[in-house]
């Protein structure tokens, strides 16, 4: 597998028209005064870790008023985290309906777990050949961790050591661009897989990060690439088809504990 027939795929992929009626921000939109840089990043900090927290789930509607409120800033500050959001697809907005965390159908499930795959075995290429020692120890250090929150039933931190271990193989193709759009699609997967993180097979897929180390460690590209494509194809299973089983909570009860309290203090 060639580093640039990958890279042409993910950009033909990541290029393909949509024909929704999403609202595109204008690049001026994306670029907060100073004076709203942080409280702007803190919301955006929130949101995430309340879709991490499985506290919003897919379909819940964002109303810039009520969060105001909730976060004691104005609609303006709101609104700016709710555009960054929509640049990572964990928020839509649509016109004249407003913002609420993003829905994917079956195929755009499908299609954000093939491009990371294509990502991390265009990683893997990319330093198979050099990585080090050290940068090996660092993985199994990763994968101790991981183990670890299974074997004491920490759900919430082994979902989110989950998809760092993945993230830590790109960060060692030391290629920004690669580590950017690879970013963006993880938060995806991390929206995608909330749902159904408790039903996973954490054991088989900790055996994948451990074999894939196994492979790294040992030069064999080829079985590396095929056992990502595999294990992201397992992930694929556990989400493809299902119905949402977690219901929507009020968006107070969302952002419970997540408000900074310099935010109300306003």
């Amino acid at each position: 597998m060639q580093f640039k027939r990958i890279v042409k795929q993910i950009v033909e992929k990541l290029h393909k028209p949509y024909h929704g009626n999403i609202v595109q921000p204008s690049f001026k939109s994306l670029m907060p005064s100073l004076e709203l840089a942080t409280p702007t990043q803190r919301i955006v900090d929130a949101v995430t870790e309340a879709v991490l927290a499985q506290r919003l789930v897919p379909g819940t509607k964002l109303n810039e008023a009520e969060m105001a409120d909730i976060f004691g800033v104005g609609r303006t500050v709101i609104r700016q985290a709710l555009i960054r959001l929509a640049q990572d697809k964990l928020v839509t907005i649509e016109h004249n309906r407003g913002a609420h965390i993003t829905e994917l159908s079956d195929l755009e499930i499908r299609e954000t777990f093939e491009v990371l795959a294509m990502l991390e075995c265009a990683a893997l290429e990319k330093f198979i050949k050099t990585i080090t020692a050290f940068d090996i120890a660092k993985l199994r250090q990763h994968i101790a961790h991981q183990s670890g929150a299974h074997q004491h039933h920490d759900i919430d931190q082994e979902f989110r050591l989950g998809p760092d271990f993945h993230v830590l193989i790109v960060g060692l193709a030391h290629n920004r661009v690669l580590e950017d759009i690879h970013g963006k699609l993880t938060a995806q997967e991390r929206l995608i897989t909330s749902q159904y993180y408790g039903e996973f097979d954490h054991v088989h897929l900790c055996q994948d990060h451990s074999q894939l180390i196994d492979l790294i460690e040992s030069g064999d590209l080829v079985r590396a690439q095929q056992l990502l494509v595999g294990h992201y194809r397992t992930l694929e299973s556990y989400c493809i088809g299902r119905k949402q089983r977690k219901a929507m909570i009020p968006l107070s009860e969302a952002f419970r504990d997540l408000v900074d309290a310099g935010d109300n203090a306003a």
